[in-house]
């Protein structure tokens, strides 16, 4: 299997996942009942390398926002 994301990206992604500025990526099937809130939100996806993964159950999601793939600059995190 091919990388999705490179280290950097995986590390970019999770600070937006978790920061509480904006929605989390989140599961489809997160109001099946067998999702639980973790990261932040219901069902809320993991990014790894391979792509964002749900730790509940198989769904997968390989494409995220160019601006949350890079982060923000050291002079924004500095603000």
């Amino acid at each position: 299997m091919t990388n999705v994301f490179t280290a950097d990206e995986v590390v970019n992604l999770a600070k937006h996942q978790t920061a509480g500025q904006f929605h989390p990526f989140t599961c489809a099937n997160r109001g099946d009942g067998n999702h639980r809130v973790a990261f932040g939100d219901l069902g809320a996806l993991v990014p790894t390398v391979r792509g964002w993964i749900c730790p509940f159950c198989a769904c997968t999601q390989n494409w995220a926002h160019s601006s949350m793939r890079e982060g923000a600059t050291a002079d924004q995190e500095r603000r």
